[in-house]
């Protein structure tokens, strides 16, 4: 038998789960009945194949290697130990995994020959999108491939040996000492892979030239030791892509941060001693064009300064899950080229937002939860928001989240809330209780053309009744397309309105509030082309919409009205 192909059997053989985890409830199977099986399964596959010319021990290798893999599968399809006694039973079922395998098989080769026919600079560029678990099984596919991998220019591991996974890095470096590397990617899952010697590699990569580094911990919720970053991270001219995710920062050396070649960089929950360290590192990358922070509840940085004139992206989250109380928080962003901002803090008392001429889109789902950590007033919050608001007001396609509207309705109450003049795009998500306001909202956004519009249903707090008298302007002159969803039922009011759950049933009254949305929409927009209407089967059985839509007046003609089902 070709050695190919038991290579390839070989590996799916370690594809298979083992049975005890991917079946912990039930009962294993004997060894008894596993011997029986294995027997028959032999036999089966010596009855249906021609006798190899090859010696007996390989012949005896390869059944033993096919035998496995087609025990492997049997049993981790079996219901139960009976499912396989009957012998016809069993024939039929390996017969068909034999032909599973054949036909595998041919898809391997045909996989195998295309990729033999590229230069080996191609393949090693296609691996490094690979695990280097994955990139490793490469090698069965043929001779040529045994030692492929090793060119690979980039790692990417998961640690949970510490021993083991130092000695390996050390001998791919070893042998690819000559090169420069393009990735190093290691995810940490434990505390204890924290030992002497992980700080060097990561300092010998980036001596290496490596161009993209990922280090972090996929499970730990607070930071890994401080002294797991080298500081010859902060000098780099190699440097494309940096992300730090659960791992404490050394202070900058006295030069300060040179990262000429930088574009990207994530940051999630990094603890520094240096309150300063994101200003720094972003002043030390003047081509930095997508930023992605998570901040730390102590992270050590009260106000965070973002000033980049080459940003394009922008992201910042903060939750207020844990907080520390005393503790001042704040965002500055002062970006002329960002395009894209991302905004969900819900911790800081101040945000400022200028210069912003550049921006496109903005995604805020924040609470604004100012003075949490603080003594703050009422109108020292609403001036807060007024201003973030203002500073962001350039933006033409705007989303905004259930919890983000909610702080926002006193605005919609004073009739007060900023003018977005240049915006032409709006995503938002309304609960049932604050659509009253829906009229005054939209009064902000004068030149809307496209609405989608996600309705919630707040289980404690409903209106009697629904009346929607005031015309925005973007409604008689604008507005060409809107699109109304049902997204998941919240839970309740409070603070945990924005918690999805689990649909629950939905009041036949909250329903006929959203049909008199639907009913506002069509009876009032004067240029209206598109209606989408998106609700789930028994939300559109209640609503009655087939029923209602031909007793609305249409204010635009031609306007198309689309009925799509949803589900939650």
């Amino acid at each position: 038998m070709a050695e190919p192909f038991m290579s390839f059997l070989s590996f799916l053989l370690k594809t298979q789960p083992d049975y005890a985890l991917s079946h912990p409830r039930q009962k294993p199977f004997s060894d008894t009945l596993r011997q029986a099986m294995r027997k028959r399964i032999t036999v089966i596959l010596q009855r249906s194949r021609p006798t190899p010319t090859t010696d007996a021990p390989r012949l005896q290798r390869f059944l033993s290697i096919y035998t496995d893999y087609l025990e492997s599968k049997l049993m981790n399809s079996a219901n139960s130990e009976e499912e396989y006694s009957n012998p016809r039973d069993l024939e039929v079922r390996v017969h068909y995994l034999v032909k599973e395998v054949k036909e595998l098989w041919n898809r391997f080769r045909d996989i195998s020959d295309r990729l033999s026919a590229l230069p080996d600079t191609l393949i090693t560029q296609i691996l490094l999108y690979l695990p280097t678990k994955d990139s490793i099984k490469t090698k069965f596919i043929s001779k040529r491939f045994k030692d492929l991998w090793l060119q690979v220019p980039g790692l990417e591991m998961h640690s949970h040996e510490p021993a083991a996974i130092q000695n390996f890095i050390a001998t791919f470096l070893q042998i690819n000492r000559g090169s420069r590397l393009q990735k190093f990617k290691i995810t940490y899952n434990g505390r204890n892979v924290c030992s002497q010697g992980n700080s060097e590699f990561i300092a010998g990569v980036v001596n290496r030239g490596v161009q993209q580094l990922d280090v972090g911990s996929s499970t730990l919720k607070r930071p890994l030791t401080n002294d797991l970053v080298h500081v010859n991270i902060y000098k780099s001219n190699t440097l494309v892509s940096l992300k730090l995710a659960n791992v404490g920062m050394q202070n900058p050396p006295e030069f300060g941060v040179s990262l000429p070649c930088l574009k990207t960089m994530h940051l999630e929950d990094i603890t520094t001693k240096d309150p300063l360290i994101v200003e720094k590192l972003i002043s030390g990358c003047p081509v930095l064009e997508d930023l992605t922070v998570f901040r730390a509840f102590d992270d050590n940085v009260p106000v965070m300064r973002v000033r980049s004139l080459s940003l394009k992206r922008f992201c910042v989250k903060l939750s207020r899950d844990r907080i520390i109380h005393g503790k001042e928080y704040a965002v500055e962003v002062d970006a002329p080229g960002l395009k894209y901002m991302n905004f969900g803090d819900n911790l800081s008392d101040r945000v400022v937002a200028k210069n912003l001429s550049s921006l496109f889109k903005i995604n805020i789902d924040a609470q604004f939860s100012f003075g949490i950590t603080t003594t703050i007033t009422v109108q020292m919050k609403q001036a807060i928001i007024s201003d973030f608001l203002k500073g962001v007001s350039g933006v033409r396609h705007m989303i905004i989240s259930q919890p983000t509207l909610e702080s926002l309705y006193s605005w919609m109450n004073n009739g007060a809330f900023t003018k977005f003049s240049n915006l032409t795009r709006l995503e938002v998500s309304f609960c049932t209780v604050l659509l009253q306001r829906l009229p005054h909202f939209l009064e902000g956004f004068p030149k809307l053309k496209h609405l989608t519009l996600n309705l919630l249903y707040l289980k404690d707090l409903e209106p009697e009744n629904l009346e929607l008298t005031v015309v925005p302007q973007c409604l008689l002159g604008t507005l060409e397309c809107v699109e109304v969803k049902e997204v998941a039922t919240v839970e309740k009011a409070g603070k945990k309105r924005a918690r999805y759950i689990k649909r629950t049933k939905v009041s036949k009254h909250m329903k006929k509030i959203w049909i008199e949305v639907v009913r506002y929409i069509l009876e009032n927009s004067l240029v209206l082309k598109k209606l989408v209407l998106c609700f789930s089967s028994v939300t559109n059985s209640v609503l009655e919409i087939s029923e209602a839509l031909p007793t609305f007046t249409i204010r635009s003609p031609g306007c198309e009205i689309i009925n799509n089902l949803t589900s939650l």
